[in-house]
């Protein structure tokens, strides 16, 4: 069988375990913050693991799953400014109603960046 390298919520690597124990971390502590590592040699199926515990809580108004891809920053002189930038964009999107909040932060980045 030859498989892809794209990512999927469908459990090919037998990763489900990795993705519900990372599920049932984020509910057990809702209002702590935690920092998840996920790693493994390239085909691994890390982003796939992403994916599923993405999938885990779909439909839960109160969960939001933001993605930010740190590859396309790589060289990027201030990779802060695009991850947050990166952040208040996905916001804004998925939640509308922060809409007036986050362009007003995004016009504060844009002008310590000089660009938008």
């Amino acid at each position: 069988m030859i498989l892809t390298d794209n990512e999927t919520k469908v459990d090919l690597l037998n990763n489900e375990a990795i993705a519900a124990a990372i599920i049932k971390l984020l509910r057990d502590r809702p209002d702590q913050p935690v920092t998840v590592g996920v790693h493994g040699d390239w085909g691994a199926g890390k982003s796939s693991v992403l994916e599923m515990i993405e999938a885990g809580f779909e439909g839960e108004a109160k969960v939001l799953c933001l993605k930010f891809n740190g590859w396309r920053f790589q060289g990027f002189e201030d990779a802060k400014i695009a991850l947050i930038e990166g952040i208040v964009t996905s916001l804004i999107e998925k939640r509308p109603a922060l809409t007036k909040a986050g362009e007003a932060v995004k016009d504060v980045f844009a002008g310590s960046t000089g660009s938008r």
